[in-house]
């Protein structure tokens, strides 16, 4: 559950969007873990020697020659700071550049609708103030950021570790991509790695590493002192950089005003659940309440299709002055808060084929359709899809290759006739010769009556 993202050139201006990613540095390094394991160390710099050969001591006092540092002596940390430890300085120096400060407030920037809930969370399970910047680090606090790995969220879960930490994955929703949960479930996992390690250094390690791995580097090294560890070579490469890269965001963003970051007044996001009833669009609900969809797409990141769950168990979370507005659209009658395609069936139909061509799943389909067997499906029958895409009317593909016929002929219906029949005469669906005849299949021929025909 880690990610760093990709690096850039620092003095290059960094484009901000709701949703685009800020890029990193490149003095601070390019990785990718893969489920609990780490990249392959990157080559290293002409003028930065191989981490193998360099010390990563340096916990306690700034070096002889570490750079003054302005209101030092007024900073507080909870954390153990490791000034003088040369990665540390080194990733401290590039996010004091002009483009690690504007790195900085981007991301501190997207923070804005989450920070006011994940400070009070970490207040509530009394952890230190620092663990705020942890996001910075995993995803630059963008919930719809997913590693190469298969990390999801702000906080990076893998699929395989969000067992016990109350979140799920399912056609409809990514709970890891829920900041509520998603909150609750990281501070708990850090929370159980320092009462497994001991030491805060060892819990953001097994953070990036896994707990296990951690463990079995403890033991094997014989120490519970993380940069010591590092020192002797028993951390991979990846895990070496997270915990001084961590500490080297906290220094310098945790008083940003001191470093040179803007530090404007932001109005804090409360937000409050709303339970529904019934299964809404995000969108839809949003034009009815009269407020910006964005927000309410940024509070329910882990919505896969921008609708709510179809048993409509679900807790919608709105950003508590537009609350008011949400639940009144909610009990309205008069308007629709989801869209749905009808498909009446047709000769060579499948729920399989439908499912595929509107880009949702058969569960979906059977959710909304109670009762309906796949393998019992009538023509004529109507089936109820959620538009989670725009899509023009399914045409089965049998049907699709008659739109080309010519019914250039005619045939007057005669006693016993039927559509069925005569498709089968004039080797056409039987839907293609109804509609060709402004019929359904449901019409009744009266002997007689003439009817467009292909010639054969």
């Amino acid at each position: 559950m880690k990610r760093f993202a990709a690096s850039l050139a620092f003095c290059t201006a960094i484009a901000m969007s709701a949703a685009a990613e800020p890029p990193l540095p490149a003095e601070l390094g390019v990785l990718d873990p893969a489920d609990g394991e780490t990249a392959a160390p990157s080559a290293a710099t002409a003028d930065e020697p191989a981490l193998a050969t360099r010390p990563l001591r340096g916990k306690g006092a700034p070096a002889a020659n570490a750079p003054e540092r302005a209101h030092a002596a007024e900073a507080w940390y909870t954390l153990e700071i490791p000034w003088g430890n040369p990665v540390f300085e080194r990733f401290r120096e590039a996010y004091l550049t002009e483009g690690g400060r504007s790195w900085l407030d981007a991301v501190s920037k997207r923070s804005d609708p989450y920070a006011d809930f994940i400070r009070e969370r970490i207040r509530y399970y009394d952890l230190p103030d620092e663990l705020f910047f942890l996001p910075f680090v995993e995803s630059e606090y963008s919930p719809w950021v997913a590693s190469r790995s298969g990390a999801a969220g702000i906080w990076q879960f893998m699929k395989n570790s969000i067992g016990g930490y109350g979140m799920r994955v399912d056609d409809w929703i990514d709970e890891r991509r829920d900041f509520w949960k998603s909150t609750d479930g990281a501070l708990r996992k850090l929370r159980d790695n320092h009462r497994a390690l001991g030491n805060w250094n060892l819990a953001l390690a097994a953070y990036n590493a896994g707990l296990g791995a951690v463990t079995r580097v403890v033991k094997k090294g014989g120490s519970s002192d993380f940069y010591e560890l590092c020192d002797k070579g028993f951390f991979k490469r990846e895990t070496t950089l997270y915990v001084p890269k961590f500490m080297a965001i906290v220094t310098t963003a945790m008083y940003g005003g001191r470093n040179g970051l803007p530090t404007p007044w932001r109005s804090p996001v409360r937000w409050e659940l709303v339970p529904l009833s019934k299964p809404v669009d995000v969108t839809m609900l949003s034009d009815a309440a009269g407020i910006g969809s964005e927000i309410l797409k940024a509070g329910n990141a882990e919505l896969k299709y921008n609708v709510t769950p179809p048993d409509g168990a679900y807790s919608l979370k709105v950003p508590s002055e537009h609350a008011a507005a949400v639940r009144a659209a909610l009990g309205r009658k008069d308007i629709a808060l989801m869209r749905f395609y009808l498909h009446k069936v047709r000769s060579g139909d499948t729920l399989s084929a439908l499912a595929r061509y509107y880009e949702v799943t058969l569960q979906m389909i059977l959710k909304y359709n109670k009762g309906l067997k796949p393998e019992l499906i009538r023509i004529g029958q109507t089936i109820v899809i959620p538009a989670l895409k725009d899509k023009k009317p399914y045409v089965s593909a049998e049907v699709a290759s008659e739109g080309g016929i010519e019914f250039a002929g005619s045939y007057v219906v005669a006693r016993g006739d039927t559509l069925w029949s005569l498709s089968l005469r004039f080797h056409v669906q039987p839907e293609t010769l109804a509609e060709r005849n402004g019929l359904t299949l449901e019409s009744i021929l009266r002997e007689g009556m003439t009817l467009k025909v292909p010639k054969i």
